[in-house]
């Protein structure tokens, strides 16, 4: 499977199994191996390597996707067409998407290929199938002959060795369409789902789950479902439920805010609907329910037993003290496998670095290494968890501090408290201060920790470096070992990613792809501020009105933070 780092952000391929390099991080994008064939990039374009790490497709492709029964989908420009495993073109790029469908049929569609993601660089995106909002058409046409077996459908993935989800223009009904064009299933679901261990969900109905139906007709139009099988056959007859998942011969169901659980026959078990439900694992051979607010066991043959989770080992520490499910709670046992406390405990953060915060009946406290508790019984409104000794606990709706023997280094007095860098950030009687674990007043924090992560590429990528130039700080890369790759010469500068670092180029007034070699890449689209492209749900802090120099000034101010010339970092806005 893939692997990528270094200073480059190069990728190659490590062992499955064992984790060990097989093929050396040498290229800008690897994609999954399939049909033992892989597609990566390489200085920009992309070709396919066998599980040796031979090229035998030479990079010539703008994207590339897997092979499926010995067929891959190419992008050349900004056109989709198809190839065989020699790189020969069987369908020539002329499509916005051309989808092998079987060994001799495909889906295409007309137009330009996928537009470029944020960063500039094309890239096909996860199940974009499923998750593509405007519905477009696709025609199914014989890959020998070129010639239309099927005119324009709407598209969703089933599997593409065998059949795909599709529906005529204008009809929201789906049914199950043959690489010949015939139809296995005749389109008459509303609802279908990708093929996930050989079922796929169907439903059909549109009306259940609305607060307030009752009537006779709105049970009838109430939406069932079923489940279809690789080959097309029915696999669970349609039901009154609504049916969301399926694991180890058991299905989850649910119908009017209650969940219920399905067998392989589609026979309620239990008889009856529940508050919640959970799927066994992949081996569990009972299922979970939520029953009158507490989790009990449900078999495969209907009966109620103990829930399965009861006894169940979650964690073992060095000192012997293990975490152990009992029902939706946590008890704490000894070396001796004795109760350490009378308590069970709400679902906590399993970990062995004690002090431990828990919580018992909404009020918290602290689990000692012996697995004691650090103050009994728990009594503390909130906490913010032990750091360097101290924690930062509420009581009667005051904060203090408390030390790792269970002391209160600090008595309750304060309105607000939170812990940042080994100070604390309190307010009390309306003002607002820095204090140490002792109450005595401090500075705001440097953060250096925080600053240097600033410029850092990664665990192994090296990191941003500056020279002064005339009284302006100039900007590059170093590797992990301090070696300059990147000589520091740019305003700014972002880390390599996919092989490509993205500067500003100010006579262009934009931000380009350099490769490791420095060269512009000229296949990637500039961005006009690269800092506002490479984030999805906020835009960065507004420093100029000139949108290409807004986004070099709060680069700059980002690594000046990293470099402690600055006392906070540059700020995001939300786009909610």
């Amino acid at each position: 499977m893939e692997r990528c780092g270094g200073v480059y952000a190069l990728c190659g391929y490590i062992d499955r199994a064992m984790l060990e390099p097989r093929i050396n991080r040498k290229f800008e994008v690897a994609l999954p191996f399939s049909e033992g064939l892989a597609a990566v990039r390489s200085e920009g374009k992309f070709g396919y390597i066998n599980s040796s790490g031979e090229m035998v497709i030479a990079p010539m492709f703008d994207l590339a996707r897997g092979f499926r029964k010995g067929h891959a989908e190419v992008v050349v420009g900004d056109k989709a067409g198809i190839i065989d495993r020699t790189g020969k073109f069987l369908l020539s790029p002329n499509y916005a998407r051309a989808i092998p469908f079987s060994a001799g049929a495909a889906l295409v569609r007309p137009g330009k290929a996928i537009a470029s993601e944020s960063y500039g660089l094309l890239r096909f995106t996860a199940r974009e199938l499923f998750l593509q909002r405007d519905n477009p058409h696709y025609l199914l046409i014989d890959l020998p002959s070129g010639k239309i077996l099927k005119d324009e459908q709407a598209i969703k993935e089933f599997e593409f060795g065998t059949f795909v989800w599709a529906a005529q223009p204008g009809d929201k009904r789906y049914g199950l369409l043959a690489p010949d064009g015939t139809w296995k299933i005749e389109p008459r679901f509303e609802s279908v789902g990708e093929l996930s261990g050989g079922r796929a969900i169907v439903c059909y109905g549109g009306s259940a789950g609305r607060k307030g139906q009752s009537s006779q007709r709105d049970r009838a139009d109430a939406t069932q479902c079923g489940v279809i099988g690789r080959d097309g056959q029915t696999i669970l007859a349609p039901q009154q439920f609504r049916i969301q998942g399926y694991r180890n011969g058991f299905y989850r169901v649910a119908e009017d805010q209650k969940v219920g659980v399905l067998d392989e026959a589609g026979r309620l078990l239990g008889g009856r609907l529940f508050d919640d439900a959970r799927l066994p694992d992949y081996s569990g051979e009972v299922a979970r329910v939520l029953a009158d607010g507490r989790w009990i066991g449900l078999n495969r043959a209907g009966d109620l037993v103990q829930n399965p989770e009861d006894g169940k080992t979650l964690a073992v520490c060095p000192s012997g003290v293990k975490f152990v499910r009992r029902s939706d709670r946590i008890q704490v046992v000894g070396a001796d496998e004795k109760p350490t406390v009378s308590y069970l405990f709400d679902d906590m953060y399993l970990t062995c670095k004690f002090p431990i915060s828990v919580r018992y009946n909404g009020k918290w406290g602290f689990l000692k290494q012996d697995g004691k508790l650090l103050v009994d019984p728990p009594a503390l409104q909130t906490q913010s968890g032990f750091i360097d000794g101290y924690a930062g606990v509420k009581v009667e709706g005051k904060w203090g501090i408390l030390d790792s023997n269970g002391v209160m280094a600090l008595a309750p007095q304060f309105d607000e408290m939170e812990p940042d860098s080994g100070a604390y950030a309190v307010s009390k009687d309306g003002r607002k201060f820095w204090i140490d674990a002792s109450g005595r007043e401090v500075s705001e924090p440097r953060r250096l920790e925080d600053r240097r992560s600033k410029l850092r590429c990664g665990p192994d990528g090296g990191q941003r470096v500056s020279r002064n130039s005339n009284g302006t700080l100039l900007w590059g890369i170093a590797d992990a070992a301090g070696n300059i790759v990147v000589e520091p010469k740019y305003r700014a500068i972002a880390c390599f990613r996919d092989g490509l670092a993205w500067v500003p180029f100010d006579e262009k007034r934009e931000w380009c792809a350099i490769d490791r070699n420095e060269r512009k890449r000229e296949n990637v689209a500039c961005v006009k501020n690269w800092a506002d492209s490479s984030v999805a749900d906020a835009r960065i802090e507004t420093m100029s009105d000139d949108p290409y120099e807004s986004g070099v000034l709060w680069m700059r101010a980002e690594l000046e933070y990293g470099l402690d010339l600055r006392e906070k970092p540059p700020g995001f806005v939300s786009q909610f």
